[in-house]
């Protein structure tokens, strides 16, 4: 097995974890058996690049984003907050800080699209 293969095998595994899905789950969201899904994770058959296409999707990726080994070591951002925000001001704050956060990361991702 290669090993693009085995960084989507090991993000697929991971996320069928996270999500708490089974093999069968994924195997009837994109038409196959769960016989053969089990083969493909464990590479006793090829992962076709349709295959890897309808998993993507079913996971809510792209199949760049599946073959990629950066975005399995990215973290996700963590915002905690405390408190209440029950005025209109602090909705309002809060909402400026969504933004902010939305906005900085399309500009991320127009300059890693760059490079």
């Amino acid at each position: 097995m290669n090993r693009v293969n085995q960084i989507a095998i090991d993000k697929i595994r991971h996320w069928l974890d996270e999500e708490n899905k089974s093999i069968q789950w994924l195997a009837k969201e994109i038409g196959i058996s769960k016989s053969l899904m089990g083969h493909i994770l464990t590479g006793e058959r090829q992962f076709l690049p349709e295959r890897m296409s309808q998993v993507a999707k079913v996971m809510g990726i792209s199949v760049e984003e599946l073959l990629s080994k950066e975005s399995e070591e990215e973290k996700a951002y963590t915002l905690s907050l405390r408190g209440k925000a029950d005025s209109r001001a602090a909705k309002r704050h809060l909402n400026n800080m969504l933004f902010a956060i939305e906005d900085s990361l399309r500009i991320e991702e127009m300059n890693s699209a760059k490079d």
